[in-house]
């Protein structure tokens, strides 16, 4: 019993908890949606106009995660430029790649018509 208000109801204490459970759900929502969605983002399929070109320590190639040897990726963005639409090409390096070998490439890379991002690990 609360002397200025009164008695507490019984449920009082019930209802207090369900609203910070769902405050603290909301809350664990939000937070999740917050990462997930740039992630998403992030990810679009070559169906949305996003190519992405992985660039290995060893200085391998991967588009779609298929090798590429070095001297086709010419003729592949090549292809890309003259495919309908503008697909953007993103460069993806390992985390060991030296920072010079990723410049080295955004530079050649650069050379096309393509827009080019940078995702960096």
């Amino acid at each position: 019993m609360n002397a200025e208000t009164g008695p507490t109801p019984p449920w009082g204490a019930a209802l207090d908890a369900a609203a910070l459970g769902a405050v603290a759900t909301a809350l664990a929502v939000l937070s999740v949606a917050l990462v997930l969605i740039p992630q998403r983002l992030a990810q679009r399929p070559a169906s949305q106009g996003i190519v992405s070109l992985h660039l290995g320590a060893d200085g391998r190639l991967r588009l779609w995660n298929q090798p590429i040897p070095s001297a086709q990726l010419a003729a592949v963005l090549k292809g890309l430029q003259d495919s309908p639409g503008q697909p953007t090409l993103r460069l993806i390096p390992d985390p060991d790649v030296p920072w010079g070998s990723v410049q080295q490439l955004m530079e050649r890379l650069g050379r096309t018509d393509l827009p080019l991002e940078l995702q960096l690990p």
